[in-house]
């Protein structure tokens, strides 16, 4: 019976030449199974094929969220430049030499824009270049009331009837932010005609022209490009809403610009207190009326004030900024080019920069996995 079982288990042993076939056939498996692709590796292409596709998704929401933001942001350029012949459209023609109105008889007292003329300057010593200028409107003037603001004179104003904006007053960087900003507080107190020192006076504006008993106010502002007015020559009655809302904006448009007045001095002083603050502030007065445009607020061109001042132009606080930015002004689709490229170029580095963060963040994670593993395998071995 012993020698039956050793027989029965010789005969089930695989013999040492069935062993090598075995071996070799298994060896062929491997090396086809190596070659040929395992259907368990689609499902890994799939799956980076689908967390490519999340990471552009998320990519494309982020960018989308940029561009809303910024035109968000940029939303009262973009409405300027949109609406602007509806807001700012020039409609006023003067005559030279008209009949006088019923207006222009009245007694001083019943005028609604007060007969005084405002300028400013540093102190009560005329630069030499304007001294000419100065003297021709004050002769075509005559009649009027004259006030030269000084820093001086303007402060002591501030500091009696508007307290408030005294510090930020005092704080501006540029002494162009101070003359701005004084010529709508006393165009809202006094009410009048304000005038650049470089501007030469031809003749007296006609008041009566612009004055009308259908409104309670009333405001001339001068149209500039590529949008909007500019402050070099303002009119207005007293306590005009559109000046009452200029001068309480006034502290905001500090705040917000203040961190970057020596970066970009000219955008800082357009947009703080100069001709783009005036733009927004009459821009944001005139959408809150009835209609536009609105009987409160006119815009005339400077060929129809051509016969009453010429503008010298002497843009006496431009810095080197201000002549690319006034050459980009004068060529809209220029600077609508540059700000597209701009935008793009912007959102390329942004995804450049995530998509480079979250590689190093992956790559981390897979070191320190790789390591974790590592020590769970040495731990097994002990």
């Amino acid at each position: 019976m012993v020698a039956i079982f050793q027989n029965v288990s010789n005969m089930a042993a695989p013999a040492p030449f069935e062993d090598a076939i075995g071996d070799k056939e298994r060896l062929l498996k491997t090396a086809d199974h190596k070659r040929s692709p395992s259907p368990w590796r689609w499902p890994k292409r799939y799956l980076r094929s689908f967390r490519l596709k999340k990471v552009t998704l998320c990519l494309l929401l982020i960018d989308i969220l940029i561009v809303v933001l910024l035109v968000r942001t940029l939303e009262p350029l973009i409405t300027l430049l949109r609406r602007n012949e509806e807001l700012f459209g020039p409609r006023v023609e003067l005559s030279q030499h008209s009949a006088p109105t019923e207006a222009s008889h009245a007694r001083p007292d019943h005028h609604k824009i007060p007969r005084i003329l405002h300028q400013t300057c540093a102190n009560d010593t005329i630069p030499e270049k304007w001294i000419q200028s100065q003297r021709s409107c004050m002769k075509a003037y005559s009649d009027f009331e004259y006030k030269l603001w000084t820093d001086e004179s303007a402060h002591n104003f501030l500091a009696s009837e508007y307290p408030w904006f005294v510090d930020d007053w005092d704080n501006y960087a540029f002494p162009i932010q101070r003359a701005d900003a004084i010529r709508y507080f006393v165009l809202h107190h006094y009410g009048g005609i304000y005038l650049d020192m470089d501007t030469w006076c031809n003749e007296t504006f006609p008041l009566d022209q612009i004055e009308s008993d259908k409104t309670p106010h009333n405001a001339l502002f001068k149209s500039t490009l590529p949008t909007g007015v500019t402050n070099d020559f303002m009119i207005a009655s007293a306590r005009h809403p559109a000046y009452a809302a200029a001068i309480s904006k006034l502290p905001f448009y500090y705040r917000i610009t203040r961190f970057w007045a020596k970066l970009q001095p000219y955008c800082n002083i357009m947009v703080s207190s100069g001709p783009m603050f005036l733009t927004l502030v009459v821009k944001d007065y005139l959408l809150e009326q009835p209609s536009v445009p609105s009987a409160t607020v006119q815009v005339v061109n400077a060929t129809q004030l051509a016969p009453f001042i010429t503008d010298l132009e002497s843009s006496s606080w431009h810095q080197s900024d201000a002549h690319i930015l006034m050459w980009l002004g004068i060529r809209p689709w220029t600077w609508f080019s540059m700000g597209a490229i701009g935008v793009l170029a912007g959102l390329y580095l942004i995804d450049v920069t995530l998509l480079t963060i979250c590689e190093a963040i992956r790559r981390r994670l897979k070191a320190q996995r790789h390591k974790h593993d590592a020590e769970l395998g040495c731990a097994d071995l002990w």
